[in-house]
């Protein structure tokens, strides 16, 4: 029972403002991951395609080399945006950040 009064009674000390705060970081942490599951599930195929050809075609020494190559495919590059940041996951998690903003 006094495991349970005691953030109780610290979290009533704290300023609404604050758990309010920290609900709004775990929500966004939530999107983030949906948003990056979804991107992963879209760019797994595709990477692993890239890498048989790029074993298939010899472009790099061996497998090894070719799967470090595309290890980041799909993530921002220099100015190039980052891949399917147009999935409705992403979309939702790009939108509370942009609300949290205001």
């Amino acid at each position: 029972m006094n495991r349970l009064i005691l953030p109780l009674i610290l979290c009533l000390g704290l300023p609404s403002g604050v758990l309010a705060e920290d609900a709004r970081e775990a929500e966004q942490a939530r999107l983030d991951a949906a948003c990056e599951a979804a991107r992963e599930k879209k760019l797994a195929p595709e990477r692993a395609r890239y890498i048989e050809e790029c074993v298939k075609e010899k472009q790099r020494p061996d497998r090894a080399a070719c799967e470090r190559f595309y290890a980041d495919y799909g993530n921002q590059s220099g100015n190039r945006a980052p891949l399917y940041m147009d999935l409705p996951e992403c979309v939702e998690a790009f939108e509370h950040r942009r609300e949290g903003e205001d």
